[in-house]
Order: C-alpha cells, then structure tokens, then sequence
C-alpha cells in the first residue's frame, strides 16, 4: 500500500495520509527502519499505536529519500534530526497524516468522526463556536473544529494555549472541500490562519495552507 492522499499546494506544503492496510512486519519493511528506530518501535506495547509509528516513517518515505529521522522535543513536537525540513504528524484510527514545509511550521491533524468528542466538546468549544453548531451535523462540526484546534496549536512552536480561550474557529460549511478561517489570540496578539478540511473514508483532515 501507499499513500492514499498527496497534497501539494502553492504555499509549499507537502502532505499525505496513509491508510494502515498492510501487516505489521510488511510495513516494518516499508519504513526502512534504522537501528535506533529499531529499539524506540519495540518499546511500545500496544500494536496500534506501532501500526501507527510505522505508518507514519513510511509515508514519509514516499515524501523525502532518503527518509530523515525523526525526533521529539520535550513538549512533544517532531522534528528530523538531520533536516531542516518542518514536520508535523498526526493518527488516528487506521489513518496517519504528515505535513512538511521548507520554511514554516506545518500543522496536519486527522481525525475518525465518532460521537465520543460530544462528552469532551465542553472542553474545546467556545461560545463563539457553539452558537453556530447544529444538532444534525453536530458530531462532524466538532470534529472538524477539534482537529483544527490542533492544528492551530501544532503551528505554534512554544508556549501553551488553551483550545477554548485562545484558539477559534470561524463558521465553516461541511463539504468534503472546505476551506476553514483559524484565530489564535496570545498575549494581547491575534493572528489569522488558513486552514483546508477534508473529508477522507470517514475521518476529517484538517491542514494549513
């Protein structure tokens, strides 16, 4: 298997979403895993979340060859040890997403469109956003909303931002294309982000341009 979806646009965002289909052994072969990465893969217990780790070093091999290792920060951003190249990753469910750009933080975020995010809305949801969420379609808003959340905040390369106070998400239109309006309000200074959402075999993708 490959990647399921590519995106390039004019910004100089590269971005892709694999689809776990494969065996775990096939696609420990399909990451080309180093030594190092060797021991960081058997150290985690449970399978998806290696399914997933896998996933993720063998799209970016369709991406960058040879593929560059990855690293975390304390905070838990991804970064390539011998690149300069900007990552950002996300997974969930059967899916795995990576963003890249040359110059600027990327943010990517996908998520499997499930009605468990209605017990956590409290949490994320500001009453700028809830005004506009409607009861039929309320599951996908908020997902779309969440996962844009997240990437606002993957944008960002420190300090914390609360998902309800700080980051803010415009009215959008559910299409399987739609493009979002982002705000992050920090320290007295708002900035606005372009955002890209997707609908891809049941999940929500949400990117930067």
């Amino acid at each position: 298997m490959s990647a399921i979806l590519k995106i390039n646009n004019p910004g100089g965002l590269s971005a892709g979403v694999w689809e776990i289909t494969e065996t775990h052994d096939a696609l420990e072969q399909l990451a080309g895993l180093n030594t190092e990465e060797k021991k960081q893969l058997n150290s985690f217990k449970n399978e998806s979340r290696r399914m997933q780790w896998l996933a993720v070093r063998a799209l970016l091999s369709e991406f960058i060859s040879p593929r560059p290792t990855i690293a975390y920060k304390e905070n838990g951003k991804p970064y390539f040890l011998n690149s300069n190249t900007h990552i950002s990753i996300s997974h969930s469910g059967n899916l795995a997403a990576i963003a890249l750009h040359n110059t600027i933080n990327p943010g990517i975020d996908v998520e499997e469109i499930h009605p468990k995010i209605n017990k956590i809305a409290h949490r994320f949801v500001n009453e700028t956003e809830m005004a506009y969420l409607n009861q039929k379609t309320l599951t996908e808003q908020l997902c779309v909303i969440w996962a844009a959340k997240e990437v606002l905040y993957k944008t960002q390369l420190e300090g914390m931002l609360s998902f309800k106070q700080n980051l803010f998400v415009s009215r959008f239109a559910l299409t399987n294309y739609a493009e979002l309006k982002g705000t992050i309000t920090k320290d007295g200074i708002t900035t606005y982000h372009k955002l890209v959402c997707q609908r891809v075999n049941g999940y929500v993708l949400v990117y930067t341009v």
